[in-house]
């Protein structure tokens, strides 16, 4: 009897289980809910390959919403999506570009701020500079003025061999040539001395602006206050 008795209880239990073994097994099927070409909601298990693309929901057998799958994207959306990708991409660029200038501009600045007090410090270093350049220039005018001088006596040299119907001597022409070549040196130094004076002073000029623009504050008067008038009562008859 006792025996029976633990068998009904071992089948009971059992029996209880089933329900929830059956539960948990439902529910690691999965379904698949879209509409179709009509527009109507569709719920199947298995999901047809010409949808797959239009978006769709994988729910649960109690109809909870698992997971979204969003439409395949067409050509011009996935085209539109890399155009706005770029354009993020070369905005990002040029704002690291202009950081970075910012902070270079920061350091001239500084540097620009230490090293003048006032516009005439940096007028007295534009003209230093200029000064020192029109001495290169004009130790080269002198050397240009020798070598031609030089290739005068050459020419009249060569002409008189010309005339006596001799040969030119070899030492003669390499001086000619020579003496020729160093003016074209010279007067090509002289020009890229006139370049440098130009951009000196554009480079100058620039600094001076910078100057006033970081310095505008200073310049700038500072406010008188308007006085606050004061009532002052009308002064008595005399008696």
């Amino acid at each position: 009897m006792r025996k029976n008795w633990i068998k009904i209880s071992l089948c009971s239990s059992l029996l209880g289980l089933l329900p929830v073994v059956g539960f948990a097994a439902t529910e690691t099927h999965y379904y698949y809910r879209y509409k179709d070409t009509d527009g109507h909601q569709v719920i199947t298990s298995t999901l047809p390959s010409d949808v797959a693309d239009q978006g769709y929901d994988i729910i649960s057998p109690r109809g909870n919403v698992i997971k979204t799958v969003q439409p395949a994207k067409t050509k011009e959306e996935i085209a539109q999506d890399e155009k706005a990708l770029e354009e993020k991409r070369k905005a990002d660029l040029k704002e690291i570009e202009n950081k970075k200038q910012a902070e270079i501009q920061a350091k001239k600045d500084d540097i620009l701020l230490k090293s003048f007090s006032n516009e005439d410090d940096i007028i007295r270093s534009r003209d230093e500079k200029i000064a020192s350049i029109e001495v290169l220039e004009q130790i080269m005018r002198e050397n240009i003025t020798r070598l031609n001088k030089q290739l005068k006596e050459a020419n009249e040299s060569k002409a008189t061999f010309v005339q006596a119907g001799q040969k030119i001597p070899d030492s003669l022409e390499k001086t000619i040539s020579e003496t020729q070549r160093q003016i074209k040196d010279n007067e090509a130094f002289i020009q890229r001395k006139t370049i440098e004076k130009e951009n000196i002073h554009t480079k100058y000029q620039g600094l001076i602006d910078r100057f006033h623009q970081l310095n505008k504050h200073e310049n700038q008067p500072s406010a008188t206050p308007t006085p606050t008038p004061t009532s002052t009562s009308a002064p008595s008859k005399a008696p």
